[in-house]
């Protein structure tokens, strides 16, 4: 162990103001692909002036020797402006003598950082880390040579080494310094379980180029996930979008390599390939790939890919995987297409169409216009339900499959999957026996927990399904979000202890065998916000991968597909609030930050709580679900670590306690 060190901050306008604190580094220890420096701060006592650490503006950092000379710390010295602010953080967490144990995290190996938040991204929700910070930039490069320890220690030379810092957890105020040696032990279990793949990639980095068809963000509050994970990638982005979006407007180019007014409309029409085309050649320079995350485009990119080098899935493949006619047509589904009411009755009277049945657009998102249709006297009203500004005319029906609803994630790289995780939906507002959830009477979510309660060969039943379908069609890279459901499951939704959950069905001597009933394939990750879930329950950040492998980083998408060596750290509910109020109502929205307010009001649920957010403002104008348009009010990540029951449990008590008015 180091000897004592000390640090003095002072005052930049008046040099008589000062605090003092100490530092020891409390061990140091190496594994194949880091090295872990654990230190204690605390200040020393005596000093009762203004809080100088809230003002940096204001603050010059020495580090003091034995005779009180000085060297002056500054963030150049510390390798970087984000560890300079880890370290004003960890004097801050040190004040009043409580001791604030942190660890900094020195890569081992030579090479570039595989992306440059990569350790505050596989970091979250941990349960022994108050906080987590990258000192990395895109692309970093490190030596991969071990931090020298001497005395006195050079605190610089550290910190300048390290990827990123921890500042770890404490339970109270006092802790012993026998009890921060178990939490380094601890956290360094953690760290194995976190860190284990390689997050430090061999050799020399090159920024790429990603053309984006369709910006994928109506405002920069809404969806700037994506353009965040690019730039902690190092990749480009050039946006194709309408002229007017707000990532034209030059104030917001740090998002964005380039933009490039495109004529886009949805429904697509027939010569948006030739608009696509026509923006990337006046772009000007090479794209290392181009990608969509609204389906409908996908065909018409997949039919010019050639032209400018790149590779897509073939373009029938993308018209089959994008309508959803067509998907279940080529899965073997009894389905029937039509464009009209009148279409609809006719085909009703030449086959004997199978109640209940599903009722669909061919190109819909969000289950929008989805209508579970009862009896033939239900049907005009399920097709008058499909916004067809929205989605188009075509709609498809086919039988309902009342097994157990999943979503099954899958990334693939050259037709082999690099992580695969599936999740139940819990029955949606329309879907338990045709009873509805309030006023709601389609498929709108409510639950989706992570992972799956299916026994394990009904979930490997779903991934080589699915996955079979996919390269059967041609789709052999890509993060893919496909929508199913177990026919003839062994397990059903029953509610027991007030709780509805899977329970194992009651064994049948002639039940028939399971199968895999595929419902939707969206070649794209699930949105944004279901992302975040599967980031904190697995470390993988999926447009993180969409990313990567769109630009046909292979080695990266390798690397960044690794969950944590442990699994899930815990069990994780995405638990939506729809819109639902009397179809009188004006349909405006009368409250403030959903979100806020339940934190405030229920703290003992705040700290189960990974990500929330209210998605509609006072004031907004909502469209009633009848309308055939979905609204998420808010949405809440809920996690349990000590299970599925417990989740369950806090996801119930969180809609009780949610609070909202409409005029």
């Amino acid at each position: 162990m180091a000897s004592l060190e000390s640090l003095q901050v002072r005052s930049k306008k008046d040099e008589v103001l000062f605090r003092e604190f100490s530092f020891t580094l409390n061990s140091s220890s190496t594994e194949t692909s880091w090295q872990s420096l654990d230190f204690l701060f605390w200040e020393e006592p005596g000093y009762h002036g203004p809080d100088l650490l809230n003002a940096p503006d204001d603050v010059r950092i020495f580090q003091l020797d034995k005779d009180k000379a000085s060297k002056e710390i500054t963030p150049g010295s510390l390798g970087s402006s984000k560890a300079w602010e880890f370290l004003l953080q960890t004097l801050r967490a040190s004040a009043s003598g409580a001791k604030c144990a942190v660890k900094l995290i020195v890569p081992l190996h030579s090479g570039y950082i595989v992306r440059s938040d990569i350790i505050p991204l596989r970091f979250r929700d941990s349960e022994y880390v108050e906080s987590a910070l990258s000192f990395a930039e895109p692309l970093q490069t490190y030596s991969g040579e071990k931090v020298a320890i001497s005395s006195p220690l050079d605190l610089t030379t550290c910190f300048a080494a390290a990827a990123g810092g921890l500042i770890l957890r404490r339970g109270s105020t006092r802790v012993s310094d026998a009890e921060h040696q178990t939490l380094f032990r601890i956290v360094e279990s953690d760290l194995e379980n976190r860190l284990s793949f390689p997050w430090i990639q061999p050799g020399t980095p090159r920024r790429r180029t990603l053309a984006l068809v369709d910006a994928n963000s109506s405002h920069p509050e809404d969806g700037l996930g994506f353009y965040r994970a690019a730039r902690e990638l190092g990749i480009n982005v050039v946006v194709l979008e309408n002229s007017g979006h707000w990532l034209e407007d030059p104030a917001q180019a740090q998002w964005r390599e380039a933009f490039i007014p495109t004529r886009l409309t949805n429904p697509p029409e027939e010569d948006v390939g030739d608009h696509i085309l026509a923006s990337i050649r006046a772009y000007g320079k090479p794209v290392d790939g181009i990608v969509t995350f609204a389906d409908s485009f996908w065909y018409y990119i997949a039919r010019i890919a050639h032209e400018i080098g790149v590779e897509t899935a073939p373009p029938d493949s993308m018209r089959i995987a994008t309508n959803k006619f067509l998907t279940s047509k080529y899965v073997g589904h009894e389905a029937y297409s039509a464009s009209s009411i009148d279409e609809a009755l006719k085909i009703a009277k030449e086959v004997e169409l199978p109640y209940p049945l599903i009722v669909k657009p061919c190109d819909g998102w969000s289950s929008e216009g989805v209508t579970r249709v009862e009896s033939p006297d239900a049907l005009p009203a399920a097709i008058k339900s499909i916004d067809t500004s929205r989605h188009g005319t075509q709609f498809v029906m086919e039988r309902y499959c009342d097994g157990p609803e999943v979503d099954v994630n899958l990334v693939l790289l050259d037709g082999q999957v690099l992580f695969a995780e599936i999740c139940d939906d819990l029955p949606k507002s329309a879907d338990i026996n045709g009873r509805t959830v309030g006023s709601l009477t389609n498929f709108h979510e409510l639950y989706s927990v992570y992972p799956s309660a299916l026994p394990p060969q009904e979930l490997d039943l779903l991934i080589n399904s699915f996955v079979g379908t996919l390269l059967k069609l041609g789709i052999r890279n890509g993060v893919m979000h496909l929508e199913g459901r177990v026919e003839n499951s062994s397990m059903e939704y029953r509610e027991q202890n007030g709780m509805l959950d899977l329970q194992p069905r009651a064994p049948q001597a002639t039940r028939p065998e399971s199968s895999a009933w595929l419902i939707e394939i969206n070649p794209r990750p699930l949105g944004m916000t279901g992302s975040h879930i599967i980031e904190s329950t697995y470390g993988i950040d999926y447009w993180g991968l969409a990313l990567v492998l769109g630009v046909g980083d292979k080695d990266r998408a390798r690397a960044l597909s690794q969950p944590y060596r442990c699994g899930p750290q815990y069990t994780c509910i995405m638990v939506f609030i729809p819109a639902d109020f009397p179809p009188s109502s004006q349909g405006i929205f009368d409250t403030d930050d959903i979100c806020a307010d339940l934190v405030a009001r229920r703290p003992d649920l705040a700290k189960h709580i990974s990500r929330c957010a209210t998605l509609v403002k006072r004031g907004q104008k909502v469209a009633h679900p009848t309308t055939g348009r979905h609204t998420f009010l808010a949405y809440f990540n809920v996690f349990s670590r000590a299970g599925r029951l417990e989740a369950l449990d806090l996801a119930r008590q969180i809609r009780e306690e949610v609070r909202y008015s409409f005029l």
